[in-house]
């Protein structure tokens, strides 16, 4: 009884051994690796490569690494996104990690050989594969073997021979595809560049064509038992038909028999029949083409498009395919006599559309698909969404004043509100057609009630130093209760709170407090100059003196309000009228930026988040700059490369698709930064930049070293007559000299500016002025030339004096901010 169980002991892990083994075998996990090229042979961009279903792993400095490969046969695949944006599929078999690299429009033909049983060959001499077009002979490992990478588009052929079997040929001509994530099992044709072999069996193909000799695309060819569709250039496959059978083989095009039944015997060897019209079973008069109107389309979940085509003669029907494979009947979306067809989408992604049109004859299909790209709806549950951008025309009365200006949303913030309260705003971009460089303004939108919370305007610099803020606060209340103002029950009461800060040395601020009621009205129709719309009619009236402030029309479709009339709550003397003209609801990525011409070297090219984008690309000219999650990217040091710059945005998507924005053009013509200076003794804290020294002292000027500069001109500016002197012209960042010995300066103010010359000989502007003040000691030699106090108090009195000017003017052009 012991020997026995000892026995048996040890057995145990003899016959547990291979069990731990296999199931080792089945959760290990294998890794693909290797390089990606174009398919010229230069490394690629950006590629994903992927194994089917699983996430995409993206390749870096044209190298990829794919973990966690599942054993078996595996659906792989390259997206070559920044190389024609062209995809690769092939089929692979994993037992071990694997090295792979792909070319951007070439592929593998896989085959399977089996024997007598059905299985795969264990025995790689019993069967040999040859590819007819290159000569080469395959490597039959686990029954499997391939060939590649070669041109898509391209015919080849395969022979097997099965020598330790039965000695029969077998052949397949093909066409390289770039393949199909839904080959295996698949009802398509063909099998996508994978092909099995078994003995005692063999292949008929050839081409359809019509008595011109053109090829018939979409023809259904069957042996009763197998069937098939020709392809673009009509040509069919049939394969793996028993050697020594006879097949009636048809041609067939919805359900129309278009050529006579061609019997044929099954033999070993090639297997080429080619069918042609002249021998017709009747007179074909095909329908004309049929072609879309319905551009490519990206548009957002919640909505639907209407797909347009227009059909040609002899035309009975046509039938609309979504995502279309041949003979998938399950994917026709639409079949009737209309020209139209509204799709609504049930979840994102990319949807491509085919058309064809039919008569008794058979069919004519598009060659063109239709794109449509259907992006996820903004998340939770805010009105907007960044990109969303409105048009407004603006009338100021009585000075019947006119603006156009666009409001962009760009992101969003927590702010204060004038009453201290935290409030999610939505950040707008304010642009305006009369804008000068550098004019800038923004909104705080409340994302509730889409009233502003903070405003902010700033002048071109060219112009003047002067802005406006405002910080404002809305408290719209109902018997007492916080409401919004655009809630199902609505508010009665409003407490308005306004503080505007204008930045002008001396103008004081202004205050705005009121108490109103609030009246709404559901329902209301308003025809502004884009059309007619149902509007939501807000009023809110001055409690003080029973003035209406705000007259507000809202509209659920456009997300904002169609037509705004503010009476400036405070003043009542004036009113701004706005009316909407346009809006934008973003389908592609949207830029910040506006198109200008720059005159710096540096700049940061910015862009609205798209909704539902993993990541973007920035393209400079064609060429990608950016790649990642930011929505900004500085463009920096392109001080010798004047000219248009063209940039692209592209937002990657789920599933590794993509949508581009439209382009932005950047003219760059760089002006060099000015020298700074600066003197010893020191300037001295006066209302101009100036130092004093004595005719017999010396003074040094000097100023920071500016990158590329070939040559520094420093120049004395007469005063009186505008005459320039240049004193000093050369390399060093600093001058010395002797007040005695310069005989260009004088007694009294001598103002003194630079410029700097690039080695790609750009110029600069003069600098800013500084003044060498020289007072005249006893026995100078120095000519007198003034004095230099009473020029002195003329410079200051001109200076305050325009200072006064241009504030005056800015602050007559503006008007203290409403909130809208």
């Amino acid at each position: 009884m012991k020997a026995k169980l000892l026995c048996s002991l040890l057995l145990i892990p003899i016959i547990m051994s291979p069990l731990s083994l296999a199931e080792e075998d089945e959760n290990q996990l294998f890794v693909m690796s290797g390089e990606v090229f174009t398919n010229d042979g230069y490394p690629a961009n950006s590629t994903f490569i992927k194994v089917v279903p699983m996430s995409s792993s993206q390749s870096s400095n044209s190298s990829y690494t794919f973990e966690g490969v599942p054993p078996g046969e595996q659906i792989v695949r390259a997206y070559f996104m920044n190389d024609g944006h062209t995809v690769v599929y092939r089929k692979m078999f994993f037992d071990s990690n694997i090295e792979l690299d792909w070319y951007e429009g070439k592929n593998w033909v896989t085959a399977k050989i089996y024997d007598e049983q059905g299985g795969l060959i264990s025995n790689s001499s019993s069967s040999t594969i040859n590819l007819i077009s290159t000569g080469e002979t395959g490597n039959v490992e686990n029954g499997r073997a391939n060939f590649g990478a070669f041109d898509v588009n391209t015919y080849y052929t395969l022979k097997v021979q099965h020598d330790d079997v039965d000695n029969t040929v077998q052949y397949v001509h093909f066409k390289m595809e770039r393949g199909s994530s839904e080959a295996i099992g698949s009802p398509y044709y063909p099998h996508l560049n994978d092909f099995e072999f078994h003995p005692g069996k063999n292949s008929r193909y050839g081409y359809v064509t019509n008595v011109n000799g053109e090829p018939i695309q979409g023809i259904t060819i069957s042996d009763g038992i197998n069937t098939v569709t020709s392809n673009s250039d009509g040509f069919y496959l049939l394969q793996n038909l028993d050697i020594g059978s006879t097949k009636t083989i048809t041609f067939k095009q919805n359900g129309f028999e278009i050529l006579y039944p061609i019997e044929t015997l099954i033999t070993s060897g090639e297997g080429w029949l080619n069918a042609s019209a002249s021998a017709t079973a009747g007179e074909i008069i095909m329908p004309d083409n049929v072609t879309f109107l319905t551009p490519l389309s990206t548009i957002q979940l919640s909505n639907s498009i209407e797909i347009e085509w227009v059909g040609g003669n002899h035309t009975d029907y046509f039938e609309l395919y979504q995502n279309p494979c041949l003979d998938c009947i399950e994917n026709v979306k639409y079949r009737g006599t209309s020209e139209m067809f509204v799709f609504t989408p049930e979840e994102p992604g990319t949807y491509v559309f085919e058309i064809e049109s039919f008569n008794s004859n058979g069919s004519t299909r598009n060659s063109q698909p239709l794109v449509v790209i259907v992006i996820p709806n903004q998340s939770g549950d805010e009105l907007w969404s960044a990109g969303m951008s409105w048009d407004y025309s603006l009338l100021h009365t009585p000075t019947d004043f006119h603006q156009n200006k666009t409001y962009t949303a760009i992101g969003s913030e927590v702010i204060t509100d004038a009453f201290g309260q935290s409030r999610s705003t939505w950040i707008v971009k304010v642009s305006d057609e009369e804008y000068g460089e550098g004019e800038k303004a923004y909104r705080w939108v409340d994302s509730k009630n889409l009233l502003s919370v903070k405003t902010y305007w700033a002048d071109a610099p060219s112009e003047s130093s002067y802005y406006q803020e405002g910080h404002l606060g809305w408290n719209f209340t109902k018997d007492g209760d916080v409401v919004d103002l655009l809630s199902e029950e609505g508010p009665t009461s409003l407490h308005f709170n306004r503080t505007n800060i204008i930045g002008v040395p001396g103008h004081p601020n202004g205050y705005d407090e009121t108490m109103n009621s609030v009246v709404i009205e559901h329902g209301v129709e308003l025809t502004i100059g884009i059309g007619t719309y149902e509007t939501t009619h807000i009023s809110i009236i001055d409690e003080r003196d029973g003035v209406v402030s705000w007259e507000l029309w809202y509209n659920s479709t456009v997300k904002n309000y169609i037509k705004i009339i503010d009476q400036i709550p405070g003043s009542h003397s004036e009113m701004v009228v706005y009316e909407l003209t346009g809006f934008n609801f973003p389908t592609k990525p949207q830029f910040i930026n506006e198109e200008v011409n720059l005159s710096v070297k540096d700049y940061v090219v910015e862009w609205t988040e798209f909704e539902g984008a993993s990541s973007y690309q920035l393209l400079e000219n064609g060429e990608l700059i950016y790649e990642g999650n930011n929505t900004n990217f500085s463009v920096e040091k392109k001080h010798t490369e004047d000219g248009l710059y063209n940039y692209t945005l592209v937002a990657i998507m789920p599933s590794d698709y993509i949508i581009k924005s439209d382009a932005l053009i950047i003219e760059m013509i760089y002006v060099p930064d000015s020298p700074i200076l600066v003197t010893t003794p020191n300037l001295n804290e006066d209302f101009i930049p100036k130092v004093n020294v004595v005719d017999t002292e010396s003074v040094t000027i000097s100023w920071d070293k500016i990158e590329h500069a070939s040559w520094y001109s420093i120049i004395k500016i007469d005063e009186n007559t505008g005459k320039e002197v240049e004193i000093y012209n050369g390399t060093a960042t600093s001058i010395s000299f002797s007040i005695e010995d310069l005989e260009d300066l004088q007694i009294g103010l001598n103002r003194i500016r630079a410029k700097v010359t690039l080695d790609n000989g750009k110029t600069s502007e003069l600098s800013d002025s500084i003044y060498i003040n020289v007072i005249n000691s006893p026995g100078s030699s120095l000519l007198f030339s003034g004095d230099s106090l009473t020029r002195g108090s003329v410079i200051v009195a001109i200076t305050i004096t325009a200072l006064v000017f241009i504030f005056g003017l800015r602050a007559s052009r503006g008007r203290g901010d409403s909130g809208f």
